[in-house]
């Protein structure tokens, strides 16, 4: 089964219905909210001791594993695409994200991070404890917002590598996964540059009130 799925918890986004339904695909939304949609299937999940972030991003990196392919996609995204053309184009390997298209470093990311207030906590010793064990400067960062996985032993276990590290530092997923990919001969980065693109249109983050 084909899957394309994502994560809102908190009253953190809004819940975008695609503006173009690719047949084949099952659309799937994991959330604590009480949401509803035509094209999402909801599926609610009870509110647990984890904050909102941190959840979305578990789901993000471990919840696709039932499935032999799954396109993961943040909530700031409206789909405007056909999924099938997307993934013939840039799917490779096992896991394919597009590269950032600002930075190619996890200790520029980590700085910039810090110097606009988007999720300081525990980034500077992160970034120390990377330097600490020599990991080279502009080795690679992805954008984390569109994810394409095949479900094989390797991916799994770089997606629990991923989330091991997530959870020793910042939740900055990108940065953790500069990290953990290092010279990984399974990760294919493609150019795309979700600022200005009609494939995947992206929203700022809000918060609901």
């Amino acid at each position: 089964m084909k899957v394309i799925y994502t994560a809102l918890f908190g009253k953190y986004e809004e819940l975008k219905e695609p503006t173009l339904i690719t047949p084949g695909w099952h659309y799937i939304c994991f959330t604590d909210q009480p949401l509803k949609s035509h094209i999402w299937e909801i599926v609610p999940i009870p509110v647990i001791d984890m904050e909102a972030r941190r959840l979305a991003r578990f789901y993000k990196i471990m919840k696709w594993k039932a499935w032999e392919q799954s396109f993961w996609i943040d909530a700031s995204f409206t789909i405007n695409t056909n999924l099938d053309h997307w993934w013939a184009k840039y799917f490779k390997k096992g896991f394919s994200a597009a590269k950032h298209p600002i930075r190619n470093c996890l200790y520029e990311e980590g700085m910039h991070c810090i110097n606009t207030g988007r999720s300081p906590e525990g980034i500077a010793l992160q970034l120390e404890r990377y330097k600490t064990s020599m990991h080279p400067k502009n080795s690679g960062l992805i954008t984390s917002g569109l994810i394409m996985r095949e479900n094989t032993p390797a991916v799994i276990a770089l997606c629990n590598a991923w989330w091991s590290e997530l959870n020793q530092g910042s939740l900055r997923d990108q940065i953790s996964f500069a990290r953990i990919s290092y010279n990984s001969n399974m990760v294919h980065i493609y150019d795309w540059d979700y600022r200005n693109n009609n494939h995947f249109i992206y929203k700022k983050h809000f918060h609901l009130r």
